[in-house]
């Protein structure tokens, strides 16, 4: 253990060290200028996977932190300035003034490549003439011309890719910038703000909404650019084919604006609906991924796959529409060009004028360079900005959610606020006076102290917290108040204690002093700094130090005594690696008493004035929590303040002031003394209590979620000492696929939904439509060559007119067959629409639905090792670019490798010679594709697994906003966050720059093909004249290929990228399920249970095959009706028997209920059978109803008598009353009561209660225990136990150790018996209390002798 704890203290520094200084810094100049910088990812990626010290760092004008800083700056001045002005603050405007002008450069490299290509068909004008039959030209002359041509061609491409390339770093820019503003937002939003919002929302604006700065900000520039082009292209085509040319482009415009604007106006508003969409399905998600766990207990795995399908179907409606809309839009490409040059040639000969070649051919090159932009890009840029527009929208209302005003305050001066909250932490407990910051406006409904201060200093010097007739609500409704008239004092150095009945509003008093429930009326006044332990323990994943020092230095002395006084010293002897142990989201790693003791230990190192503790002892056993009280809270603490909120009774005489809260109003409060004298129904409340509880302490509430033994293999990796690092092992070795992309994964994605036949029909019916586009060119380069045959011949200019003969056909048929050709091409482009979004619907609707159906019947052991932030990327991020850019990515595919085999039938038409230099280019260009594909599909895959940190990051954040406040690490976490985003950008950015070097080395590759034939066409002699029309053709042809080949392989490698996404998906319908979930080897019997006995055999449960088991060898037999207490430490086993019968793990051994083996039967069935009130109480998003019957069986009457007999009844509206998420709207205890009431629901032979009473004070406790005696009275119940005195009148009681059985017989055996176990536990809590456990077992005992012998 020593030796592998010095590993793990010395290897992770150098890790980490190895990974920043293999980083490498950002590229020179020289390396940029030629793409260089990219080559060794091209290498490496070609050998091996690439890894994250493969990655090149972006520039520092890209990084997280910097951008963030700019923008955030720039927003608080704009909204600042909205507010004086009595307008709403516009982000776009802060994006235009934060980051505008840095865009311009890339449009100049645009604007050059652009003008270059519109200069280009003049040289290639003059080339052409070489080949006229009346051409004096020279061939020195025309290779001139052709080395014009290719050089042009080669400059433009190189400015085109450099332009491209910036302008998609400024998206990227952009997108980090909004992404860390957003976070900062996260961070000082108030209350109502975040329960306004939801962690589906954020999440989904992160991934997918944001992605669309990426793809808008490639081809903006075009906006200003293509009207500067078309004006410039009308006056050389006019000077090619005079007045025609003005209607050939008139038609192109009019073919092409109106009906384009129409749809992006459209695209924007369906994008904006699907964001809704999706923000609700994933909300939901987000909650089953959560509560998982609670829902294969429940057994209501197809109610949550019902919901989800719902929804999802909702959203693929959007997306349908979304995807016929950009089909349509791409299907411009095909055929406006090849209109508009028909208008233009009916035209021009109907004006009299003769086809030629040399008009004709640059006239349609100066079309193809118009149309491209007109049909191509210009749909992309209103459709992206359409949809960025939606999205800056949607940033704009997700920051316009109010702030906490103490917060806001300090944020425009964010570099001030830090180090002035970390000056505040070694404040001792009476330098009140340098706390000004944590004090808000009086306005705001808190008074500054200095108020108070200059009023009275006597006063000042004892009270650390002083609330003055406060009432607060959480709804803003007056009607709803959580605390009403609060008035009270609180006294320097002093115990505080506050209790009082489920939901009466002490965890709300507690968020009042946090500042996280603003007042509505009345002042609070705090003198000092807060630390602060929250209720539902919370840990984000790193290692258990990181958790307690959350951001603070390592002090060894000090840390090690923290640890002590909080018992977490055994704790660490058993994690494999100590205090560097990795827990898992959520602490899922850990028991549930170990994240209440480290959640209480962060609270305790951070030196503060006033500490705040969310009744922090339920979750531990008899002896720690005694040791926790005196050692920790009246011991270390001692001469603090400390505020806590507790349902110990027994702890209530050490405390110097007690409150009692009821129904958000104080009932009383005074010392002990003081209140046991005092009212009448008070001293029931306490005295009840004091008898019963005095010495009894929780025994183990909530000490298991999963014993911390069972999941060591979480912490394989856990040498790591840094999040991130532990984030990228896991990932590493669990989530990337290596290798190239596999076919099954192309064959996959198509047959998913469909058919072999309806894939084939809809590939040929997009190949017929670029069939006919390809008939249109070849047409009309077969009339011009017959064409300058016919003028050859006849030696002089035809006269012209329709009915000429021209070879075989007169002009009129020629052009009869010209438009028709061009008219079947617009019917079947559109035709093809609705097979092919068809296609891409059925698929991903397929995809999601298997992913998610396999995901819930998925193993308890995948999720325990999968982070949320994981399972959300693959249901966002993932799925969007399914839904979204897969179906435009693959018909771009479509329809250039159709029209790229188009081009070269043609070319070998013209010319069979060019067949030659166009198959060594189709040789070279598939090796450079597949060297490409890998590093890229390498790259695209680290992009992934890089995203996952950033979610799981903000998840954990939401989860633990109140704590994280408290502690003052907003900066801490704003640096994480942005450290992930800057190894993300470092994957973003080598996956662009991956896609800039392979074209512009594709297009360099493509200019020495144009380059040899036109050198060939000019150098070889062909043993006669070449016809002009096969030249043009082939030229033409080719620098369509050049065009049509880099941005092909784009698009393929892209679509092959994006293909990943679908790679994860399956990768996700491939995890291990558990076996016989729906249906079972034998039928369960229909009135099964019907005793509730049940048999443990020689049981051995481990969480994993390859581990150590957890139970070992559990022989017992539970008698029908038997109430059964579990006892026993931290880590004995106690959840894992519950595990054990819900078989959520690998189970040897037989485990019988009514002598039937529930190996046998299918575990749904098992599972409803068994009732269970879970250890943490999970509510769902939904409304009462459906949290309590998602299968719609019960009536609404026995709904409320469920809840009425929980005393749940009152706090309840209406049956249709929404739960928020995570059920935040009801207190922990309120929420274990609608577990109750399930459980009640059910009236299972079988119940078993998890700690069901950790959070519930001990009134409450005993009306549940009278609850379960009354409608549980025939039933088997097993309880792991939370107070001894309510397990103490059981039948038996199983004592734990170690996963073994200790001893298991009636409670009065085993206390009898002062050598047993039981005793020992017993004795802890104290002679008096022992005395009366025992008296209570010994009467249980006797009475059900009585009554079996009278049976």
């Amino acid at each position: 253990m020593t030796k592998k704890q010095k590993e793990v203290n010395e290897h992770p520094p150098k890790k980490k060290m190895e990974e920043k200084t293999s980083i490498q810094d950002p590229p020179g100049l020289i390396a940029r200028l030629g793409f260089f910088w990219m080559i060794p990812a091209f290498f490496n990626g070609n050998r091996r996977d690439l890894e994250e010290y493969d990655l090149i760092a972006a520039k520092s004008i890209y990084d997280s932190k910097i951008v963030g800083d700019k923008l955030e700056r720039v927003w608080y001045e704009e909204e600042f300035r909205a507010k004086a002005a009595g307008k709403k603050p516009s982000f776009l405007r802060a994006l235009i003034k934060a980051f505008g002008w840095s865009f311009l450069p890339g449009g100049l490299m645009q604007l050059t490549a652009e003008a270059i290509r519109t200069g280009t068909p003049l040289l290639f004008a003059q080339l052409l003439s070489y080949w006229q039959v009346d051409s004096t030209m020279t061939a020195q002359t025309a290779s001139y011309y052709a080395g014009g041509v290719i050089v042009a061609n080669w400059v433009a491409a190189f400015c085109n890719h450099h332009g491209n390339l910036f302008c998609q770093q400024f998206g990227m820019k952009l997108r980090i910038a909004t992404s860390s503003l957003m976070f900062r937002k996260v961070m000082v939003m108030n209350n109502g703000a975040l329960g306004g919002t939801t962690v589906g929302k954020i999440v989904n604006i992160l991934s997918n909404d944001l992605l669309r700065f990426d793809l808008a900000l490639l081809f903006l520039h075009y906006v200003w650019i293509i009207p500067l082009q078309y004006a410039a292209v009308l006056y050389l085509g006019y000077l090619q084919a005079g007045s025609s040319a003005f209607v050939g482009f008139a038609a192109l415009l009019i073919i092409a604006i109106p009906i384009q604007s129409g749809l992006s106006r459209l695209i924007a508003k369906v994008r904006f609906r699907t964001a809704e969409k999706t923000d609700d399905r994933v909300k939901t998600m987000s909650e089953v991924i959560n509560g998982i766990q609670v829902i294969k207990m429940y057994a209501w795995e197809i109610p949550f796959q019902k919901v989800i399908s719902k929804k999802r179907s909702l959203e693929l409606k959007e997306v349908r529409i979304a995807t016929i809309l950009k089909t349509v839009f791409l299907g411009f490409l095909m055929f406006t060009e090849r209109t508009a040059l028909f208008i233009a040639i009916l035209v021009y000969i109907l004006l009299g004028n003769t086809m030629s070649a040399s008009v004709i051919y640059p006239l349609q090159q100066f079309m193809n360079t118009t149309s491209v932009k007109v049909t191509l890009i210009l749909p992309l840029v209103l459709s992206f900005t359409a949809e960025m527009r939606v999205t800056i929208k949607r940033v704009e209302e997700f920051l316009a959610f109010e702030d906490r005003a103490d917060l806001v305050a300090s944020q425009p001066a964010t570099q001030l606020h830090f180090p002035r909250r970390k000056s505040e932490r070694p404040v001792s407990a009476l330098s009140y006076r340098l706390t000004t910051d944590d004090f808000l406006d009086p306005s705001n409904g808190f008074a500054p102290h200095d108020r108070k201060f200059s009023r009275s200093v006597s006063q000042l010097d004892d009270v650390a917290v002083d609330v003055r007739d406060v009432s607060a609500s959480w709804t803003n409704d007056p009607n709803m108040q959580a605390l009403k008239n609060i008035t009270l004092r609180i006294r320097k150095g002093k115990l505080c204690a506050i209790i009082g009945s489920v939901g009466c509003g002490k965890s709300s008093f507690l968020q009042l002093l946090l500042k996280e429930l603003s007042p509505s009326s009345g002042s609070v006044s705090i003198y000092g700094s807060l630390s602060y332990a929250c209720q539902e323990a919370w840990l984000f994943p790193a290692t258990v130090r990181d958790n307690i020092l959350f951001g603070l230095p390592y002090i060894p002395s000090k840390y090690k005594t923290v640890c002590k006084v909080c018992a977490l010293e055994k704790d660490f002897k058993q994690f494999p690696f100590s205090d560097q142990t990795l827990v898992g989201e959520r602490g899922v790693s850990l028991s549930g008493g170990q994240r209440a003791r480290i959640n209480l230990a962060r609270a305790v190192y951070r030196e503060a004035d006033i500490y705040l503790l969310d009744d922090p002892l339920s979750a531990v056993d008899a002896n720690v929590g005694r040791q926790l009280f005196e050692g920790c809270i009246n011991g270390y603490l001692r001469g603090r303040t400390r505020v806590l909120v507790t349902h110990q009774i027994h702890f209530l005489k050490a405390a110097d002031y007690i409150i009692i809260l009821n129904e958000g109003k104080i009932e009383n409060m005074g010392t002990y003394q003081e209140l046991i004298k005092s009212g009448r129904d008070l001293t029931r409340f306490l005295s009840e209590d004091k008898e019963k509880d005095k010495d009894s302490v929780n025994l183990s509430a909530k000490s298991e979620d999963k014993a911390s033994l069972v999941k060591r293999s979480i912490s394989r990796v856990s040498e790591a000492e840094e999040q991130p690092e532990f984030k990228a092992q896991v990932a590493v070795a669990e989530e990337r696929q290596s290798g190239s992309l596999r076919l099954e994964v192309i064959a996959a994605y198509f047959l998913s939904g469909n058919s072999v036949c309806y894939v084939l029909f809809t590939v040929a019916v997009v190949l017929a439509a670029t069939a006919a586009a390809a008939s249109a060119d070849y047409w009309v380069s077969n009339w011009t060559n017959e064409m300058a045959r016919y003028e050859a011949e006849a030696g002089i200019d035809t006269d012209g007119g329709l009915d000429e003969q021209v070879g075989r056909f007169t002009t009129r048929q020629y052009l009869i067959v010209h438009g028709s050709i061009v008219a079947v091409l617009i019917l079947l482009v559109n035709v093809r629409v609705l097979p092919f979004v068809q296609l891409c619907i059925a698929s991903s609707r397929k995809l999601h639905n298997k992913m998610f159906s396999v995901m819930l019947r998925g193993i308890m052991r995948f999720f325990d090792t999968s982070s949320s932030g994981r399972i959300l990327n693959r249901f966002t991020k993932d799925i969007g670019a399914v839904d979204e850019i897969l179906p435009r990515t693959l018909l771009d595919v479509f329809q250039i490798y159709s029209t790229l085999g188009a081009i070269l039938t043609l070319n070998a038409i013209a010319l069979y010679w060019t067949l030659i230099p166009s198959a060594v280019l189709i040789a070279i260009f598939g090796i450079f594709v597949k060297i490409y594909l890998n590093a890229a599909q390498s790259i695209k895959r680290l992009e992934g697994t890089t995203k996952s940190p950033v979610f799981g990051l903000v998840t954990s954040s939401l989860s633990g906003i109140s704590t994280i406040r408290s502690c003052g690490a907003q900066k801490k976490l704003i640096e994480d966050f942005d450290r992930h985003q800057n190894l993300h950008t470092a994957a973003w950015n080598g996956f662009l720059g991956g896609g800039a070097t392979f074209g512009f080395y594709l297009d360099t590759l493509c200019c020495i093909y144009l380059a040899t034939i036109i050198f060939v066409f000019l150098y070889v002699d062909f043993g006669g004249a070449i016809s002009i029309g096969s030249v043009g053709l082939a030229v033409t042809q080719s620098l369509t290929l050049t065009m049509m080949l880099q941005h092909g392989a784009r698009m393929l490698v892209e679509f092959l990228a994006q293909l990943t996404s679908v790679e994860r998906v399956l990768e996700y319908s491939r995890i291990d399920t558990e076996t016989n979930l729906f249906e079972g080897q034998v039928a369960t019997p229909h009135i099964w249970p019907s005793q509730g006995r049940i048999v443990f055999q020689n049981v051995n449960m481990r969480y994993a095959p390859d581990e150590a088991p957890i139970l070992k060898n559990l022989n017992i037999t539970v008698e029908s009706g038997w109430k059964v207490g579990v006892v026993g430490r931290t880590g004995a086993g106690k959840s894992s028997l519950i595990s054990a019968l819900f078989r959520f793990a690998f189970l040897d051994g037989t485990v019988t209920i009514d002598g039937l083996d529930t190996s046998l039967i299918a575990r749904q069935d098992l599972r409803t059978k068994i009732s269970i009130i879970p250890q943490e109480p999970v509510l769902f998003s939904a409304t009462i109803r459906y949290n309590l019957d998602p299968f719609n069986v019960y009536s609404d009457d026995d709904l409320w008598r469920a809840l009425e007999q929980v005393d749940m009844k009152s706090a309840i509206p209406s049956l249709d009353f929404l739960v928020t998420e995570g059920g935040s709207n009801f207190s922990v205890g309120q929420r274990q009561l609608m577990c109750l009431a399930r459980a009640v629901l059910r009236s299972n032979k079988i119940l078993i209660m998890d700690e069901a009473t950790a959070n519930v004070d001990p009134q409450t406790d005993n009306f549940i225990q009278k609850t379960i005696r009354s409608k549980f009275a025939s039933c088997t119940v097993l309880t792991i136990a939370h107070r001894l005195n309510t397990i103490m009148d059981s039948d038996r009681v199983l004592v734990m150790d170690s996963g073994e059985v200790a001893e298991f017989d009636y409670p009065y055996h085993l206390l009898s018996d002062p050598n047993s176990r039981l005793s020992s536990m017993v004795r802890e809590t104290g002679d008096s209390n022992m005395a009366r456990l025992f008296q209570i077992a010994k009467d249980a005992y006797f009475q059900s002798n009585l009554k079996e012998n009278a049976s």
